[in-house]
């Protein structure tokens, strides 16, 4: 196995910080849509599962618990969105197909809106312990080990013969 030059290497780390900081940027700048469909998702998830919860704007209001919880652009998944994005693109020689990567992003989406939904879920069940273990924990390694696992199974597909 050949390993990257160490410029590419820079290359392809400097892409992902400076990657990284243009999303953060737009997202604070423009991210508003986005964050109040994800709190618009979580609210109606929480609801299904018959919590009481008020939404506004971006917050969601737990009146039983006396506790509201922001959505904030971290929450959204475009992190890892972004992760997935950048290394699925900078791959080379990977068969690039946009069904596969349709379906990546939209697998990290549902998965994201299902880790922010079960540490919403968590709190109103178990209190704050199972919530910062689940949001802060948990759904992190969760949401890197599934880009992990899509990233390699498309560089996995890319290697059999057409």
């Amino acid at each position: 196995m050949k390993l990257p030059k160490i410029p590419e290497l820079a290359i392809f780390v400097g892409f992902l910080i400076v990657s990284t900081v243009v999303v953060m940027v737009l997202g604070v700048k423009y991210g508003g849509p986005l964050i109040k469909v994800e709190a618009a998702n979580i609210h109606s998830l929480l609801s299904m599962v018959g919590i009481e919860n008020a939404l506004v704007g971006n917050m969601i209001y737990l009146p039983g618990e006396r506790m509201t919880f922001e959505i904030t652009w971290e929450c959204s998944g475009m992190f890892s969105i972004l992760l997935y994005t950048v290394v699925y693109f900078a791959i080379p020689k990977l068969r690039r197909r946009l069904w596969e990567y349709l379906i990546g992003v939209s697998v990290i989406y549902l998965l994201n809106l299902g880790r922010i939904f079960l540490a919403i879920y968590a709190y109103h069940t178990f209190g704050e312990g199972a919530f910062s273990l689940l949001h802060y924990t948990i759904g992190p390694l969760l949401m890197f080990t599934v880009v992990v696992l899509l990233l390699a199974s498309a560089f996995v597909k890319s290697l059999r013969p057409n």
